[in-house]
């Protein structure tokens, strides 16, 4: 991929999400100044990245839509619904586009025919504008331009002043623009002020090739001179009439620029691949140091007490740092759960639309951090629960008003930190689930009999909405009835080593509680052998090993198993569940792991249990991605690969 695209690709998706944001935040607060200039600045800036690309209609589109908020800025048209809907469009199209310019470098041809379209709704909003808007120069003065006429003498404000704010693009000099030699081309210039659009805290950080500058002004007019010196950079300058009168200006505003510039903090975009190799070399580091303590052990075998014990003193060294360093670059990895939930408001927003449904969607804790593997696979699954509480959960308008319920529903994500796990919350003050339903669900699609389901307790019919293939919607839609959802949630949860809770009262509700780690961290495994091969099992699954006789392992119908504790265990061989051939029992006594599969313990024989090993497991790729019973890889001390077995998954 061209290294221009990929990276207009990443500043692409950031833009659009921006805009987005600010306009999802300028529906609910039509009065917030801060999100209307952030979003003139979003599609200001995308307006600009594709003009460097042979993109002219979604130029033309981005232009438009530039123009009205350029409008919607100097108080020329009211910031309201009929104006932000067009402009999400086109934040979506946009949005949509991005990846088919990545693969061909073009719009598809139906992007192209969407922008057409867009375009026409642009215009004709505009045009409605126009008509509908009082002729005449708009009586509303921006804060920005009252400061600044507080900084001009009193004896400089006779007739006519405009105020100007000129904020170059910073790709301007590769245009040929020269700001300062613009500005010194204005009639009766008063008052000259240059501020940084972005503060500097190094000189490092300077590019002498980016403009950073924003120009305040102050001119005598008039106004269609001024407009005639900018006429080529219209979308970089604002010119305001300020007033005669001093009853509009504000008091003398105080530099809070030592102050900004004490708080603000240098980030640095790097590349997630030179993070993910940090994480290679910890792990590569951590295989080294394992490897130091069979050699303290052949030291001595050796009977060199000495340089065991030297051995062993620079492995607990060598561990100290590596756990130090991994601590580090894990950290590097982490990044705000925001990234993940701030793409749902514009989903619910579209989703609950084309439903007829009204809804707030509140979302809480989106500063809290996990790893970014984490929280971008967060997003299916979350996507999912919120669709599901969307279409399923949340009622009509009317349904709720019968109920005695608010006519809008209330889906909340909320996110807490408990411990190493993150804890996420989804809730919807829905209809809730009904259980009796589900049991018919259940014996319609022959999971179970009608004698079955009637005695089922009320936690385990819940849990069948996780069955494959279940739904109780009565009809296929673009949202439900096709028997995919809670299934693949869950699925999707435990490969990240998760859990999914879920609870519902009839006529209250529903919430489903995920459990995920923060970070994927270092595993201490149990290396076991079984067919002539060594594979890893994490400890966390083993409940406990047990030195049995033959003798002691008994046939149960068309199982085995023997009694631990007044307990019946099930019996299962490791090489028969990974249909491998077994090797010849080098004794009678059997070695066996009791494991935890579910609610249930299993007895797994394996051939011989090695050793102990803390590794940084990596997730499979390859031919073995996806394969069912494989956890990941890692490598021992020795430099040799090993399978880490999931082994739950391997058992069901």
């Amino acid at each position: 991929m061209d290294e221009l695209i990929e990276q207009f690709a990443i500043e692409a998706r950031e833009l659009v999400q921006q805009a987005s944001d600010d306009l999802m935040a300028l529906e609910a607060d039509a009065g917030n100044r801060e999100h209307l200039e952030s979003a003139f600045r979003a599609i200001h800036t995308l307006k600009g990245s594709v003009g460097l690309f042979d993109l002219g209609p979604m130029q033309d589109v981005l232009h438009h839509a530039e123009d009205l908020l350029s409008q919607a800025r100097t108080g020329t048209i009211a910031v309201d619904a009929p104006l932000i809907n067009p402009l999400l469009s086109v934040i979506e199209w946009v949005d949509d586009s991005i990846d088919a310019i990545v693969e061909t470098g073009h719009l598809s041809d139906a992007q192209d025919k969407q922008a057409s379209r867009l375009l026409g709704l642009l215009k004709s909003e505009m045009t409605e504008r126009e008509a509908d808007e009082p002729t005449g120069p708009s009586k509303v003065i921006p804060d920005w331009a009252l400061l600044l006429a507080e900084r001009l003498p009193s004896a400089d404000t006779s007739g006519t002043t405009i105020a100007i704010r000129y904020e170059p693009h910073p790709e301007c000099f590769f245009n040929g623009d020269d700001p300062l030699a613009t500005i010194s081309r204005l009639p009766d210039l008063r008052h000259l002020s240059l501020s940084l659009r972005e503060l500097t805290v190094s000189l490092k950080d300077y590019d002498p090739f980016r403009c950073n500058l924003v120009i305040e002004a102050i001119s005598g007019g008039p106004l269609s001179k001024l407009e005639a010196e900018f006429r080529l950079i219209p979308d970089q300058v604002t010119l305001v009439e300020l007033p005669q009168s001093d009853d509009q200006r504000p008091s003398a505003p105080t530099d809070t620029v030592p102050e900004r510039l004490a708080d603000r903090q240098m980030t640095m975009r790097v590349d997630s691949a030179r993070i993910d190799r940090l994480i290679e070399i910890a792990g590569e580091l951590v295989t080294a140091k394992n490897g130091l303590a069979p050699l303290a052990e052949q030291a001595r075998g050796h009977g060199d007490g000495a340089l065991a014990r030297s051995i062993g003193s620079s492995h607990e060294e060598i561990e100290r740092l590596v756990a130090s360093l991994y601590s580090a670059v894990t950290h590097a990895r982490m990044i705000p759960l925001e990234q993940t939930f701030r793409r749902f408001p514009r989903l619910v927003r579209e989703t609950s639309t084309k439903l007829g449904k009204t809804l707030d969607l509140v979302i809480e804790g989106e500063t809290v951090e996990a790893d970014r593997e984490i929280v971008e696979n967060l997003f299916e699954p979350l996507l999912h629960l919120i669709r599901n509480g969307l279409d399923h959960g949340i009622e009509p308008e009317g349904e709720r008003l019968q109920f005695s319920k608010p006519a809008r529903g209330r889906i909340l994500l909320r996110a807490r930190k408990r411990g190493d796990q993150i804890e996420i919350n989804v809730i919807d003050d829905g209809r809730g689930m009904d259980l009796e339903r589900i049991r018919k669900t259940a014996v319609d699609r022959g999971l179970m009999t009608a004698a079955q389901a009637a005695v089922l307790p009320d936690g385990e019919a819940m849990q069948l909405v996780f069955a494959p293939g279940f739904s109780t919607a009565p009809d296929v839609s673009d949202l439900s009835g096709r028997g995919v959802g809670l299934d693949v949630v869950q699925r999707s949860i435990q490969r990240l080593g998760g859990t999914l809770d879920i609870r519902s009262a009839l006529g209250s509700g529903t919430t489903f509680t995920l459990r995920v780690p923060i970070s994927f961290s270092m595993t201490k495994l149990m290396v076991v052998e079984a067919g002539g091969e060594r594979y890893g099992i994490p400890i966390s699954d083993i409940l406990e090993t047990q030195k049995l006789p033959m003798q002691a392992i008994q046939p149960i119908r068309a199982g085995r198993a023997f009694i631990l504790r007044d307990r019946t265990i099930p019996v299962l061989d490791l090489a028969d569940l990974l249909q491998i051939p077994r090797a010849n029992p080098a004794s009678a006594d059997l070695k066996v792991l009791v494991v935890r599969a579910g609610d249930d313990q299993i007895g797994v024989i394996v051939d011989n249990i090695a050793e102990r090993a803390e590794t940084l497991t990596r997730p499979l790729s390859g031919l073995l991605q996806g394969f069912p019973g494989l956890a990941g890889t890692t490598l021992l001390g020795d430099g040799r690969v090993l399978l880490v077995l999931d082994i739950e998954e391997l058992i069901r």
